[in-house]
């Protein structure tokens, strides 16, 4: 028979039409974004990793920003290094269609009890400010 094993005719069942994929809309946008997640937490929608995740919550912040505006990025764990976070936040930019201009990094005071610099003298807080087109 025609259609594969056993005989049976393999057809569509379905009358309906084949749906397009929908763009998703393109969310809001502001001049100023704050991008300051915890280093882990867990949700109702899963668990999210500072370390492994970053990238998931980068792109997005991205496309929330206006073409001018400044996305302001933090990463709290130490075992992120600086220059390595600062460009998975430009390589997330760029995938959002967006040109970084500009990134000014904004180190706490020396005397900031709140975010210590660790054994090595590094503090586990970063903070950079892109300015995104």
């Amino acid at each position: 028979g025609r259609g594969g094993r056993g005989g049976r005719d393999f057809r569509s069942a379905s009358t309906k039409p084949i749906e397009k994929k929908r763009k998703p809309p393109k969310p809001e946008t502001f001049d100023l974004v704050i991008l300051d997640p915890p280093t882990f937490t867990k949700t109702a929608y899963g668990a999210v990793d500072i370390e492994n995740d970053y990238q998931s919550l980068a792109k997005p912040a991205s496309l929330c920003v206006t073409p001018g505006g400044v996305l302001i990025a933090t990463n709290h764990s130490a075992k992120v290094g600086l220059d390595d976070w600062l460009e998975i936040v430009r390589r997330c930019a760029t995938k959002a269609g967006c040109q970084v201009k500009r990134v000014e990094i904004i180190t706490p005071d020396d005397d900031d009890d709140d975010h210590p610099a660790m054994a090595d003298g590094k503090r586990p807080l970063k903070v950079a400010a892109f300015t995104l087109e």
